[in-house]
C-alpha cells in the first residue's frame, strides 16, 4: 500500500561531522516545542526498551560493542540547534558510550529495578543520546535502553537491539568492529530538500488541498468538552487468538491489510456519522531506511465518509471505502508538516479539545532481523508498563499492536475522558471488530 519514495543511496560521508539542515520530521517536533515549550526538548521524551540477556555477558566487550552503535548512528551524536527561524542539526564525531551496571542485591527485583531505570530523566542535550544500563542478579541479566525521542523512535528500539547484538559478537569473536555503512539521518535530511523529493511533495500537495477542505467540525465529541489539560491515563486491552486470525482471514479474502479492517471498526463504531478525519501515524520509513536510528514518524490523514451504523453489514460496505482511501493516502505520503503549510487548520484539530481528533495507529511486528545467524547473547523483549510518550501532545491516541501479542490501548486525557467512557469504548469497538470478521 505504499508507494517508493524516490531515494539516493546512502552516503556516509554527506553525513560527516558537520551541521546539517533537518529532517520533516525534525521540523515537526521544532514546531511541538514552539507551540508548547518544554514539550520535546525536555528529559523526559523518551523511548525505552528492556530485554532479559540470554548468555554470559562479558562487560567490557558489551562497553566496545555500545561504542561501536554509537559509531554508527550519527542521530544518537546529533544536538537540534536554531538557526534564526531554522532548526539544525550537528553530528559529533564518534565518542564512548554510556553504560551502567547495576547488582541487585537479594531484596531487589528487575521489575522493580527497571522501573526506576526506565523513569529517570535524559537530557537532550548531553550526547550520546542512548543510556544503556545492565542489571545483574546472580547469573541473570537485563538490559535497559534508553533514546532521547528527538534522536530514535520505536521503531529505532529494535534497530539499536539487533546492532548491539551484532556489535558484541563481532568484539567477542575478534571480527571487525561494525560498520556506519547504513543510510545516515542526516543524508535523510539532505534528500528531504533535494529535488526529486521536492518535486514529489508538489505533486501531492494538490491531493491533500482538496482531501482537507472544510474539515472544521469533524472530531471525536469529548465526555467533557474543554476541560483543562489533565494528567494522562492509558487504558489496555487483548485480542484473543480467535478475533485474531479471523482479522487475518477476512483481510486476505478480502484482499485487503488487517490495518484497514481495525482502522473501519474504529471509523464504524466510535466516530460520528458523516464526514471522519482520522490522523493516522506512521512509520514515516521506506526499506532503504530500516536500519536507520532516528526521528522518522509521519501522519497521515484519513478522511472518509460513514452512516454512524456499525453492525455487520453497515461495516462490511464501509470496509471498501477505507481501504480505498488508505491507498490514496499512502500513495500521496508526504510529510505532515508541509501539509501543514497548506492546511494549518489541521494542527489546531488535532490539539482540539471539544471535538478531539481521534488519532489512530498500527504497530507491526518489526521488519529489522538479526544481522548474524550465531550471536554471543540474544536480547528477549520484556514488556514495560510504561508506553513510549506522544510524538505530540495528543488528548487522544488509538494503539492497535498487531505482533505477537495483539490487542490495543488508548492513550487519553483524564479532564476530557473517563476511564468508564474508555471501557465502553473498548467495548463497542471489539463487537464491531468481530461483527466484521466473522
Amino acid at each position: 500500500m505504499t508507494e517508493a519514495r524516490p531515494r539516493a543511496t546512502h552516503d556516509t560521508h554527506r553525513a560527516a561531522y558537520d551541521t546539517h539542515r533537518a529532517t520533516y520530521a525534525q521540523e515537526l517536533l521544532g514546531l511541538v516545542e514552539t507551540l508548547l515549550p518544554g514539550t520535546v526538548l525536555q528529559p523526559g521524551f523518551l523511548v525505552r526498551a528492556a530485554y532479559r540477556v540470554s548468555g554470559a555477558v562479558d562487560e567490557r566487550v558489551l562497553r566496545r560493542a555500545l561504542d561501536d552503535v554509537v559509531a554508527r548512528h550519527g542521530a544518537l551524536r546529533t544536538l537540534l540547534l536554531r538557526d534564526g527561524d531554522d532548526l539544525r542539526q550537528r553530528v559529533l564525531p564518534p565518542m564512548p558510550s554510556r553504560l551502567a551496571v547495576s547488582r541487585l542485591g537479594p531484596g531487589r527485583s528487575f521489575d522493580e529495578w527497571i522501573a526506576e531505570v526506565v523513569l529517570r530523566p535524559r537530557p537532550c542535550d548531553e550526547t550520546p543520546l542512548l543510556w544503556a544500563d545492565l542489571g545483574r542478579k546472580g547469573d541473570d541479566a537485563v538490559l535497559v535502553l534508553v533514546a532521547h525521542h528527538i534522536a530514535a523512535d520505536a521503531w529505532s528500539q529494535d534497530v539499536l537491539a539487533r546492532d548491539v547484538v551484532a556489535a558484541y559478537t563481532a568484539r567477542l569473536h575478534g571480527e571487525p568492529p561494525l560498520a556506519p555503512d547504513v543510510m545516515q539521518y542526516a543524508d535523510i535530511a539532505a534528500e528531504d530538500h533535494g529535488d526529486k523529493w521536492q518535486a514529489r511533495i508538489g505533486q501531492a500537495l494538490p491531493y491533500w488541498r482538496d482531501r482537507l477542505t472544510a474539515v472544521e467540525g469533524l472530531g471525536l465529541p469529548a465526555e467533557t468538552p474543554d476541560a483543562a489539560p489533565g494528567p494522562t491515563a492509558v487504558y489496555s486491552f487483548r485480542i484473543d487468538a480467535e478475533l485474531r486470525d479471523a482479522v487475518r482471514v477476512t483481510a486476505r479474502h478480502g484482499r485487503t491489510t488487517p490495518f484497514t479492517l481495525l482502522l473501519t471498526a474504529f471509523v464504524g463504531a466510535l466516530l460520528p456519522p458523516g464526514d471522519a478525519l482520522v490522523p493516522v501515524i506512521t512509520a514515516g520509513r521506506i526499506p532503504s531506511e530500516w536500519d536507520t536510528v532516528g526521528f522518522l514518524l509521519n501522519v497521515l490523514q484519513i478522511r472518509v465518509a460513514h452512516s454512524g451504523a456499525y453492525d455487520a453489514e453497515a461495516l462490511r460496505e464501509l470496509c471498501p471505502r477505507v481501504d480505498r482511501r488508505c491507498r490514496e493516502a499512502y500513495a500521496n505520503d508526504i510529510p505532515l508538516i508541509r501539509v501543514l503549510e497548506q492546511s494549518p487548520q489541521l494542527l489546531e484539530l488535532m490539539t482540539a479539545r471539544d471535538l478531539v481528533a481521534p488519532v489512530f495507529q498500527m504497530i507491526v511486528r518489526s521488519p529489522v532481523r538479526p544481522a548474524t545467524r550465531t550471536p554471543a547473547l540474544a536480547l528477549d523483549r520484556l514488556t514495560l508498563d510504561s508506553h513510549s510518550p506522544l510524538p505530540m501532545p495528543l488528548p487522544f491516541l488509538w494503539t492497535m499492536r498487531w505482533d505477537d501479542e495483539p490487542g490495543g490501548y488508548v492513550t487519553y486525557d483524564t479532564h476530557l475522558f473517563s476511564a468508564a467512557w474508555m471501557e465502553r469504548a473498548v467495548a463497542t469497538y471489539l463487537d464491531a471488530l468481530t461483527g466484521l470478521v466473522r
